[in-house]
């Protein structure tokens, strides 16, 4: 079958940043602890080496949002940030409204960063929370507790972030019903457009998938998500996609352009893209 399309799909770019400070015993992506020094800017000129041999594909369509992943972007920079967003800026054609999100982890950003981050053209953030409770934190391997995620959702506002994302995660090891839906509460007390919650599943090649924690029951993991789900539409969080929830007008556009089968570009270590020829 021979597609002729009439106008092509909305363009949007992935960066992968792949270090961390510890690899999460349930993590799956192409992440790495980071063993002494980052090498921050030899990585950022080959980001924008892999990104010079994309260009010619792209026909001079303009990039509708960026979206930095990990690993833990958050451990690079504000100025290496800048860097990158400038010379892909030299590269491509922003969109007016470009949505350029960075996630982070609350154990890495000291008070100052969120606002650098900001100025240096990062307007969404997505905040890795996944829990309030610390013994929850613990069996899952963050690094964060409790305090690291109230003052990152607490200064992400106050450094200018309209629009950011909390992530949450259900079924952890040992984790009750009201633990869960408290998470949520909480999340919900700072006021983000966006709340990521998802089940916490065992992938292979990963620590848990060789040492399997005990979980919640299949029962009891279904009422936490339908409590969860009734919790968050009660309190203005529409569900857009399997684990995604957002007040009116704050959807993640770049998650949205994946759901939609757009089109997007991704450079960095493991990163795919699909482009529309």
């Amino acid at each position: 079958m021979t597609f002729h399309f009439t106008a092509l799909p909305p363009l949007s770019l992935y960066v992968h940043i792949p270090w961390c400070v510890r690899k999460c015993p349930y993590c799956d992506f192409n992440s790495h602890e980071s063993k002494g020094d980052i090498p921050e800017q030899r990585y950022v000129r080959a980001l924008l080496a892999d990104l010079d041999q994309e260009l010619e594909r792209l026909q001079g369509r303009p990039v509708q949002s960026i979206f930095l992943g990990g690993g833990t972007p958050s451990l690079f920079s504000p100025q290496s940030i800048e860097n990158l967003l400038t010379g892909i800026g030299n590269r491509m054609t922003l969109a007016a409204d470009l949505e350029v999100t960075m996630e982070v982890n609350p154990g890495t950003m000291e008070q100052g960063k969120f606002a650098e981050f900001h100025a240096a053209g990062i307007n969404r953030l997505s905040i890795g929370v996944q829990s309030f409770e610390p013994q929850l934190l613990q069996r899952i391997g963050r690094i964060h507790g409790r305090e690291e995620a109230v003052r990152a959702a607490e200064t992400a506002q106050f450094a200018g972030f309209k629009n950011f994302n909390l992530d949450l995660m259900y079924g952890l090891p040992g984790q009750h019903q009201h633990q869960a839906l408290d998470d949520l509460r909480l999340a919900m007390q700072f006021r983000p457009g966006h709340l990521s919650w998802y089940q916490l599943t065992i992938e292979p090649n990963t620590h848990f998938y060789h040492r399997p924690p005990r979980l919640p029951g299949e029962a009891l993991i279904e009422s936490m998500q339908e409590e969860g789900q009734r919790l968050l539409e009660q309190n203005g969080y529409a569900q857009y996609e399997v684990s995604a929830y957002a007040r009116h007008g704050q959807r993640c556009r770049h998650n949205l352009n994946y759901w939609h089968f757009g089109d997007y570009l991704g450079i960095g270590a493991g990163a795919h893209g699909k482009v529309t020829d």
